[in-house]
């Protein structure tokens, strides 16, 4: 009987301490989890050990709602020889910085609140000055999922639904680079979410991204490996095809400042191919090329006359050569805060009666 008794307790405390395991484990959410939302150009890498979602675009964006105190973001960092930046807040509130240095990041280590939580990263910025396009990718961000409390879930965020898809095509203005500083190739000097493509895409209420390599034209770049826009435009990186399934419904080019030292024939040309290229990929989507701020200097009369080559209706020019002033240019290329709030509020008056009228026909 004390034998029965002695194997009945033993039987107890490992029923117990099975159980304490299991409690104490935390919940892995993978990139590859239909809980997880993306927004902007984002791959699949697999490895043999895991399947990685990789992004070398600044502004792209990873959203999820879960429950649980905590929430770590899980990063694969294997040939990553730059420290990319992402921003991270949590029920709308404010922003937080962090350093891509680590596997794992704890996002809110002091814990939040009970209940349901919506979380929003944002890629802030990523280091031009390395390979983003060939593999192996020594410059981008590649996200292998969350790590949330045990016994916590996550669930999908539809964030697309009611709301108009809208990208930016461009070079390192549009991705937002030297907008906190004069240096426009240091990684703290660059926000994707003060440049003036985020502002609008904000302030007109759409789902948007930013698709921009600095240095990069219609028909030359100077980002390393990334092709020009012509024959980059489909993919999110080399081998990575872009999946056009879901839009955009408006795509806004703003290219030609690094195209300086081609002909005017030679660039109306290239920018045509590139509408064309373009419309194969987007049957439907509404286009708005942009006169580079920089115009005066830059291919900016050629840009319109492209656009009336191509004589597409969906197809639209906008002059900028009012907008901006020389105090809003840090390097007198890149936009300042105060220039890309200007550009961003002149590109919402322009942009906002084809938002309205898309919304109306939803």
């Amino acid at each position: 009987m004390r034998i029965l008794r002695s194997l009945v307790a033993l039987v107890f405390l490992i029923v117990c301490f099975g159980l304490m395991s299991l409690i104490g484990e935390t919940v892995s959410v993978p990139a590859g989890d239909p809980a997880i939302s993306y927004v902007g150009r984002w791959g699949i890498v697999k490895k043999t050990d895991r399947t990685t979602m990789v992004t070398v675009n600044s502004s792209s964006q990873v959203y999820v709602t879960f429950t649980g105190l905590h929430i770590a973001g899980l990063f694969d960092l294997d040939g990553i020889d730059c420290l990319e930046q992402i921003v991270v807040r949590v029920d709308g509130g404010p922003w937080r910085l962090f350093t891509v240095d680590k596997p794992r990041i704890e996002f809110f280590p002091a814990g939040l609140s009970q209940g349901s939580h919506r979380l929003e990263m944002a890629v802030k910025a990523l280091d031009s000055k390395t390979a983003r396009w060939l593999m192996p990718l020594r410059s981008a961000v590649a996200f292998r999922g969350f790590e949330l409390d045990a016994g916590a879930r996550a669930s999908r965020v539809f964030i697309t639904q009611k709301r108009p898809r809208l990208e930016f095509l461009g070079d390192s203005i549009t991705q937002g680079d030297g907008v906190v500083g004069t240096n426009p190739t240091a990684v703290m000097n660059g926000n994707a979410l003060s440049s003036f493509a985020w502002l609008a895409g904000e302030a007109l209420g759409t789902t948007h991204a930013q698709i921009a390599f600095p240095g990069q034209g219609v028909m030359t770049s100077d980002s390393r490996e990334v092709p020009p826009a012509i024959f980059s435009f489909g993919w999110n990186f080399a081998g990575s095809a872009v999946d056009f399934s879901g839009g955009p419904d408006f795509l806004v080019i703003n290219l030609g400042l690094n195209d300086d030292g081609i002909s005017v024939k030679e660039f109306v040309q290239a920018y045509v191919e590139l509408l064309r290229v373009i419309r194969q990929h987007c049957p439907q989507t509404t286009i708005f090329a942009i006169r580079p701020f920089r115009g005066d200097r830059h291919q900016g009369n050629d840009v319109e006359m492209a656009v009336k080559t191509f004589a597409d209706p969906l197809v639209h020019f906008v002059d900028s050569s009012d907008w901006l002033a020389e105090s809003d240019f840090t390097d007198r290329a890149h936009l300042n805060l105060n220039g890309s709030k200007k550009a961003a509020a002149r590109l919402e008056q322009v942009l906002s009666p084809y938002i309205a009228n898309w919304k109306g026909s939803k």
